[in-house]
């Protein structure tokens, strides 16, 4: 029996398995940026989606502040836009823009109802404002 095998009877196969899901479940977290805010520049506020156009007085009043969007960012729970079943397209007011966070800039658009996407050429990913979030978060929801 070798040294190595007295002191260490560790199977290297599942060693090599579970290095490999720790690497990778890394690498996935690293992936996602998690930089906070730095810059916003808000591109339009209190607008209406085109299919709602009885909708364009009501949404005027639908404002977003960089205040407001960074705390809805900081508040609302990341989703897959598949678990929101695209529902959410159909929310007619919205305010939208720039977002930088670190060096890497995202589009965003808030939808009166608590959704929020953010999105560029590369990634994208859709926030969404639960009940705790719209008691913080006044106005979105």
């Amino acid at each position: 029996m070798t040294l190595s095998k007295t002191l260490y009877p560790v199977n290297f196969n599942v060693f090599k398995t579970a290095l490999l899901f720790a690497c990778s479940t890394l690498l996935i977290a690293c992936s996602f940026n998690n930089d906070p805010i730095n810059r916003i520049k808000i591109t339009q506020q209190g607008k209406n989606i085109e299919s709602r156009p009885l909708m364009s007085e009501v949404c005027k009043g639908f404002f977003i502040s960089p205040t407001k969007l960074i705390e809805f960012y900081n508040n609302a729970a990341i989703t897959h836009e598949e678990q929101a079943n695209n529902n959410y397209l159909k929310l007619p007011c919205y305010s939208s823009g720039i977002a930088y966070f670190g060096d890497e800039k995202f589009q965003w658009i808030i939808r009166a109802g608590g959704v929020g996407e953010f999105y560029n050429e590369t990634k994208s990913f859709t926030k969404i404002c639960g009940v705790s979030c719209c008691d913080k978060v006044q106005g979105v929801c």
